[in-house]
């Protein structure tokens, strides 16, 4: 299951572009949707009136959305999600996508984060990985974080996969200071 969520840790919307990206690429299909109600605090993320192909008004939502996408070259399938950081029930949120992983047969939880930086537009991109499984730590040679301060939802979801035994991962981009 490959994670983006649009607000504090999408920097210039990098993390959920990506994710975008790949829905696109791989055609993903919309397999799942986690109602926002409980989550979301429409007074900050408003849903949007629209009008459809039939001339209706109708109201679009902001939610969370999963897909499903076949990886090319024998990569296997893969789970898309892509959606905005909640406001609410935090730990509720990251159980149910922890539920949705597991139901699917999912071997690892990535999130995908960016950050803004002092970096240029003109050089590659710079990438932190971090995993929460020690067997990753050591397979991967990736180190666990040492980030102590505020998190987003993407840090919440990283802890309650180590609470529940899902090995999870997370990559970080780092996004020029001008770009959003």
């Amino acid at each position: 299951l490959i994670a983006a969520f649009e607000g504090w840790n999408d920097a210039g919307d990098a993390a959920s572009g990506a994710v975008e990206y790949l829905i696109d690429r791989y055609d993903a299909e919309l397999v799942a949707e986690i109602d926002p109600e409980e989550f979301l605090d429409f007074t900050s993320s408003r849903p949007q009136a629209k009008i459809d192909d039939d001339g209706e008004r109708v109201i679009v939502w902001p939610t969370t959305r999963v897909y499903a996408a076949e990886l090319p070259g024998g990569g296997g399938d893969a789970l898309l999600m892509l959606g905005s950081e909640p406001q609410l029930k935090w730990r509720t949120f990251c159980e149910q996508i922890v539920s949705i992983a597991r139901e699917a047969g999912c071997r690892l939880i990535v999130t995908l984060r960016a950050l803004v930086a002092e970096v240029p537009h003109s050089r590659p991109v710079p990438v932190v990985s971090t995993v929460s499984d020690a067997s990753l730590q050591s397979e991967l040679g990736l180190a666990p974080s040492t980030y102590e301060g505020p998190t987003g939802v993407v840090g919440v979801l990283s802890a309650a996969c180590r609470e529940a035994g899902f090995p999870s991962a997370s990559l970080w981009a780092a996004v020029p200071t001008y770009v959003p």
